[in-house]
């Protein structure tokens, strides 16, 4: 998940979201984990389900949400913008602050 120093913003809650999605979780796990309320989770499922980024699947009886390809590809851009960022803010950072 995504550090949690300031407020997260809508696409780190996203990429949170699938994140712990990859092996199919309840929406009640989800909104535990990533600490979101019930108005937010169906808010941000009905987002990821609409941009094909998540899917809801029948697992045991139990409706679970998993993630798609298509979020995983998502994933994988919002994991290299983060390392972009992170790496630009550690060699930046310094000379902002003389």
């Amino acid at each position: 998940m995504s550090a949690r120093k300031n407020n997260r913003g809508k696409i780190e809650i996203m990429a949170d979201i699938l994140n712990l999605s990859t092996v199919g979780i309840k929406k009640t796990h989800i909104m535990y984990r990533a600490n979101l309320s019930y108005e937010q989770i169906i808010y941000y499922l009905g987002e990821l389900q609409g941009k094909g980024l998540l899917e809801q699947r029948m697992k045991d009886g139990t409706t679970v949400y998993g993630t798609t390809e298509r979020g995983r590809e998502f994933l994988g851009h919002f994991s290299n913008m983060s390392e972009l960022m992170s790496e630009y803010s550690e060699t930046e950072m310094p000379l902002l602050a003389q």
